[in-house]
């Protein structure tokens, strides 16, 4: 057989195939799919967007899903199919769509250059009825944001790997601190995060207890935007679990609970190499089909992370050189004092003023004390506070007001007030000391008529003011035994009405009771014990029994988990029931100061009353 012949014979057959190749290729389509046309407002649809037989697409715009929310996507894919022996390739772009509400909405198709011409997919159209009719339901989105793309190129499971391997490398959970070893009541910043480089859906199933603290939450992690971070030159998607200033109660080593986070993790299998990722998910898809990759399938692996245990050292404040007068407060601070009144007048209240300012833990300073001139009945001391939790360590300002009376007019002098603290920046005690303050007070305004002297005015006037008070003289007991008779019998008429009303309402609720038939129960005191307590003067065990019967009452009126009572979830509990910044704020003050009283010596009977009276006003408005 010569040249000629061998050509041909090998040749033909080629170029038949390769015609029969390029007709089967040569038609392209651009289409829009629905999973369902017609869909419950609860529901969710899936729109694709194929195209088939492409040799170049490029300038993809993305339509707008008017009535619709974005689930999930895009999500991309390409393949070949081979139908009655005609094979055609495909890329396809899908979202995860859900209505914002009911009625008929046509959804436009997408654009796109294809094979350098402009084409147009078709638009579907969807019902959307008030109950609900698809049976699709993907899995729910995390509450974070999704992943930089940047970050998301190990979502492809390659032949050989392994699934778990590659999830440990590539999403973890881990607990930062801004120090490990600190003093008591030195605040530090605790951070919880998760780490990941792959599509993933994530909840936190555990949060961590933080025992032994008094907690500040500073960011809402619904709310906080995630972030990029490079470990090991890889790029990796940061959500903040938690991030939260820890003041630390009492001295020892203390571990931070983990937090635990269960995730549904997603993979693509397939054995194609790695490629840069292209802007455009359609030339992304054709790249990879010509780079001959493979798909198999999605593979959805369940995995529960847990933060490793974190141990802090917490060291005792020193008992060198403590003043007499330190009560707790660790930081940087400065004090100032001023009489928030005009014109002091005796029998009339007035108040000092002295506010704490600076950086540390703010929310457990106590009222210095304030040593006041004989004369002058002062109150307890009232706190308000103003702080920036957002920052670390709290800083603001905190200001006590003490109402006090002045029993006489004069001139007082309120000796400096002292006020003790803790550097942990330089282990030393600090005293700060507030000028001296002059309080001149005036005398209290007469409500009588004045007087005049009888030696000066006119004679007539001398005259009428000597025969008044004559005839005053004169009859001044009768006078006197008049007012005294008809107040007693005013107060024996009252007395009597009094007895009849009560007589009436008496039979009254005794007919009301016997038709009822009823027992009104006993309204339980929470708060019995404490006060027991308080009466013996075992004030320690005071504060642990209040603390245990608000917890107890919170429990009873909030439908949370026990494994699901904090701090930051009754915060947030109460919020949604409308409860307003002050509740709330004296709510945590009375929580905070039952913790730090526990491990605190020095205690106040008026403190002890205060707190009491304040955990009744928020016990009564919680179960209202």
């Amino acid at each position: 057989m010569n040249i000629v012949s061998i050509l041909r014979c090998r040749f033909i057959p080629l170029l038949i195939l390769l015609t029969a190749f390029s007709q089967a290729m040569g038609q392209v389509k651009f289409t829009t799919i629905a999973s369902s046309k017609e869909i419950g407002k609860a529901d969710y649809v899936e729109i694709e967007f194929v195209v088939e037989n492409a040799q170049q697409i490029d300038q993809i715009a993305q339509p707008v899903f008017t009535n619709f929310l974005i689930v999930r996507g895009p999500n991309q894919s390409s393949g070949m199919t081979i139908s009655n022996g005609t094979m055609s390739q495909y890329t396809s772009l899908s979202y995860v769509l859900q209505p914002t509400r009911t009625g008929i909405f046509t959804l436009p198709g997408a654009t796109a250059s294809i094979n350098g011409k402009t084409m147009r997919s078709n638009p579907v159209t969807i019902r959307v009825r008030a109950e609900s009719v698809s049976h699709y339901q993907p899995l729910p989105q995390p509450g974070w944001p999704e992943e930089s793309p940047d970050t998301r190129k190990e979502y492809r499971l390659r032949k050989g790997e392994d699934i778990n391997d590659k999830i440990r490398k590539n999403l973890f959970v881990k607990v930062q601190v801004s120090k490990t070893s600190c003093y008591v009541g030195e605040p530090i910043v605790a951070t919880y995060k998760l780490y990941s480089r792959l599509q993933s859906e994530s909840r936190v199933s555990k949060h961590p207890s933080l025992n032994g603290f008094s907690v500040y939450d500073m960011i809402d992690p619904s709310r906080d935007a995630s972030s990029v971070e490079t470990i090991n030159g890889k790029p990796f998607t940061v959500h903040i679990i938690r991030k939260a200033q820890l003041i630390p109660l009492q001295a020892g080593k203390v571990n931070l609970d983990p937090v635990e986070v269960e995730n549904t993790v997603h993979f693509i299998r397939g054995n194609g190499p790695e490629h840069r990722r292209s802007s455009n998910p359609f030339q992304e898809l054709f790249d990879r089909f010509s780079n001959d990759e493979e798909e198999s399938g999605r593979i959805d692996q369940q995995v529960t992370l847990t933060s490793k245990p974190l141990e802090i050292s917490i060291r005792a404040l020193p008992m060198e050189n403590r003043p007499e007068n330190f009560n707790g407060a660790v930081g940087h601070f400065t004090l100032e004092a001023q009489i928030d009144s005009g014109d002091v007048v005796a029998n009339d209240g007035a108040v000092l003023k002295l506010t704490v300012k600076g950086s540390g833990n703010l929310p457990v300073v106590n009222a210095p004390a304030v040593q006041w001139p004989s004369g002058i009945e002062s109150y307890a001391a009232s706190a308000k506070e103003e702080m920036d939790k957002t920052v670390a360590p709290l800083s603001g300002s905190k200001t006590f007001e003490y109402k006090f009376i002045a029993d006489h007019s004069g001139n007082y002098t309120i000796p400096s007030v002292a006020f003790s603290y803790f550097d942990p920046s330089r282990a030393v005690y600090k005293t700060l000391e507030t000028r001296s303050l002059n309080l001149p007070v005036a005398a209290a305004k007469a409500h009588a008529v004045l007087a005049r002297d009888p030696d000066q005015g006119a004679p007539e006037a001398r005259d009428m003011a000597g025969a008044f008070k004559i005839f005053f003289q004169q009859y001044l007991e009768w006078f006197f035994a008049i007012v005294i008779l008809s107040a007693l019998a005013l107060y024996l008429m009252v007395q009597n009405r009094l007895h009849k009303k009560a007589n009436r309402q008496a039979r009254l609720m005794e007919e009301q009771a016997a038709a009822a038939a009823v027992t009104t129960p006993v309204p339980e005191d929470r708060f019995l014990l404490s006060r027991q307590l308080f009466e013996a003067g075992n004030y320690r065990a005071f504060y642990s029994e209040l603390n245990r019967a608000i917890w107890k009452a919170i429990a009873g009126k909030l439908p949370l988990h026990a494994s699901e009572l904090n701090k930051h979830n009754i915060v947030f509990e109460l919020r949604s029931r409308g409860w307003d910044d002050s509740s709330i704020g004296l709510l945590e003050d009375i929580l905070n100061e039952c913790e730090v009283k526990l491990y605190t010596p020095g205690y106040s009977e008026t403190d002890l009353l205060r707190i009491l009276n304040n955990a009744e006003q928020i016990v009564k408005k919680l179960e209202i």
